[in-house]
């Protein structure tokens, strides 16, 4: 009886402390959004932000963008993770959590960057443009590369959901996804948007894509070692 306690008060203890982790992500991240929507209205004089109100769900909209490509590079840094052997000096149940977790707030923000431009009468843009790759004007190459990582990050993220319909071999293979959906994005947030030109986000994009090609590179060299 008393180690059914026990184990019960950490297993709750433990869920708790995710919780807060969650937590901590989720107002983090609208931190970050906050701050990158003042920066990216950096130089604006008021009347030019008062009179000029398009400009700012294009602003909201490279916020959000910069936003769900962390929270993805996140989630994608968590899963490697958990599928090295780095992953045993973590709590396996936790960084799986924070793994869906990310991915699923990558995927909303990723949804909200783009869809706040449902608003922008300057680009004035119909809903099909948004879901189907190529339907923009401009950067159509870069932007249809954003929309097909999304649609490929939908599906990784969804499918912890039908998981147990599909069976472990399937999933598996499924979420290998991942990677085409990352490298997309990568690509995207270089060849689209004036900001990505600014010297912070090159640096945290080169980072963070850098971190991820050696954790990959650390697993394939992993299985073929296994091999």
């Amino acid at each position: 009886m008393h180690t059914d306690n026990l184990t019960h008060s950490q297993a709750t203890s433990n869920t708790s402390l995710l919780v807060q982790v969650m937590w901590i992500v989720l107002i983090l991240s609208i931190a970050i959004g906050v701050g990158s929507y003042m920066l990216l209205m950096w130089g604006e004089t008021v009347s030019q932000l008062l009179t000029a109100t398009d400009k700012h769900f294009w602003y909201l909209s490279r916020a959000s963008g910069v936003i769900a490509y962390a929270l993805f590079w996140l989630a994608v840094v968590f899963g490697l993770l958990l599928s090295t052997r780095l992953g045993k000096h973590f709590n396996a149940a936790r960084v799986f959590a924070l793994h869906q977790y990310l991915s699923l707030m990558a995927v909303g923000f990723a949804a909200f960057h783009a869809g706040i431009l449902l608003a922008d009468n300057y680009l004035n843009l119909h809903i099909w443009q948004i879901l189907v790759p190529f339907g923009f004007q401009t950067d159509r190459v870069g932007v249809a590369l954003g929309q097909m990582g999304f649609w490929l990050l939908f599906i990784c993220a969804f499918s912890f959901y039908i998981k147990k319909y599909i069976g472990q071999s399937v999933w598996r293979w499924l979420h290998f996804l991942t990677f085409t959906a990352y490298m997309l994005i990568s690509i995207h947030v270089f060849m689209v948007g004036s900001d990505s030109r600014a010297l912070p986000l090159l640096l945290f994009y080169a980072s963070s894509q850098t971190l991820v090609f050696v954790l990959t590179s650390y697993r394939l060299l992993m299985m073929k070692q296994v091999k």
